[in-house]
């Protein structure tokens, strides 16, 4: 029977795990965020350590440069944050004007679809479709004391990580034989590397898309150009499909508050070549090849992670999809799951009957009473 006790630990372990996630979120969330911020900032405390050979003032340092980074920016977009808020209602109206433009457009000159005739079934669906986004985003911008609760926390986490990351380490090494301390080391290594790296690309990759963004819908005149240019950029953290739904929405707002017959397809016309550049060269060139993810595995996490934690879950899914990746390929039971992953896993499918075809790789080898492997 010890296949069934094997069985119902990683069950339980399965579920268990899914359960805290959906009900702590509001606990695991700064503590996630801080161990991902706290790998951020190693390089620069590091730097900074090596500069003034004093931990505290190593740490202490990195954040407050850091934070007054954050600070500039505040400040700079302090005026446009405020107006958005007090014109949240309106953005929304225009924003279900624009689909309903699209509607009425779609009814009268696309053949065999038809919009529903009832004005109030139409103002519904239309409600359905805008809203959620927009209150998402108000309660992001106007939420300002969970926020800033929120921030408070996973600064105050992160400085501990700081201080006690060689510590953690250490407890992490020791809990497995002294055979594989080595290789643990080394899948360590990669993980803080690899989200160094994504992070710190993913940061870069949204400034540039900001800056483009805004000086483009500055250009064509419209309206909370910073608003959407800085949303647009931020929407790149959602895989394949982010970008698209941040142009979507400036589109949407343009085709009701025009200036000119033209404005809302240059709005079009300009994300279309700024979508090509982003996903042809600056994600490829500055993020690189770090998150080898294949886009089912990319979409299905970012879903995931986005239900059980919002939108930290969808910030983070990626990195932790890379490392679980990462820690996979080093579990003889997991590897196919990692080549499953595999950003190249039509290229490398025949590996699946060739190099893992054998029973230390089959998930039964977990559950198996028999522990002899063939």
């Amino acid at each position: 029977m010890q296949w069934l006790r094997n069985t119902a630990y990683i069950l339980i372990v399965i579920l268990g795990g899914g359960f805290l996630l959906l009900q702590g979120r509001g606990l695991l969330f700064p503590i996630f965020f801080a161990i991902f911020f706290s790998f951020l900032l190693m390089p620069l405390e590091s730097w900074i350590y090596r500069k003034i050979p004093f931990k505290m003032v190593s740490i202490t340092g990195s954040v407050l440069l850091v934070l007054s980074f954050v600070g500039g920016l505040a400040f700079a977009f302090g005026y446009q944050i405020i107006q958005i808020v007090s014109e949240m209602t309106s953005i929304q109206e225009q924003l279900e004007a624009g689909i309903e433009a699209i509607f009425t457009f779609i009814d009268e000159n696309v053949p065999y679809m038809q919009m529903p005739e009832d004005q109030d079934s139409m103002n519904e669906m239309i409600s359905k479709i805008i809203a959620a986004p927009v209150e998402f985003v108000g309660a992001g911008i106007s939420n300002g004391a969970g926020f800033l609760f929120n921030a408070a926390t996973t600064l105050i986490y992160t400085i501990f990580l700081l201080i006690y990351k060689e510590a953690f380490k250490d407890f992490i090494m020791i809990q497995f034989p002294k055979d594989r301390r080595e290789e643990i080391e080394s899948v360590l290594s990669q993980s803080a590397h690899l989200i160094q790296r994504y992070l710190v690309g993913m940061v870069t990759v949204i400034l540039i898309l900001a800056v483009l963004n805004c000086t483009g819908l500055l250009l064509i005149g419209v309206e909370h150009a910073i608003l959407w240019g800085v949303l647009a950029a931020c929407l790149v953290i959602i895989p394949y499909i982010g970008t698209t739904i941040g142009a979507l929405l400036p589109f949407l707002y343009t085709l009701t508050t025009a200036e000119y017959p033209m404005q809302p397809y240059l709005v079009l016309i300009m994300y279309f070549i700024i979508i090509q550049v982003e996903a042809n060269f600056f994600t490829p060139k500055i993020v690189g090849s770090h998150v080898q993810i294949n886009p089912f595995f990319a979409l299905i996490g970012t879903i995931v992670m986005g239900t059980l934690m919002g939108i930290g879950g969808i910030v983070l899914a990626l990195p932790i999809l890379a490392i679980i990746k990462l820690v996979a390929e080093g579990i003889d039971v997991l590897k196919p799951v990692a080549l499953l992953m595999d950003k190249d896993l039509m290229k490398k499918r025949h590996l699946f009957f060739g190099k893992y075809d054998r029973e230390n790789f089959r998930f039964s080898s977990v559950i198996k009473d028999d522990p002899e492997k063939r």
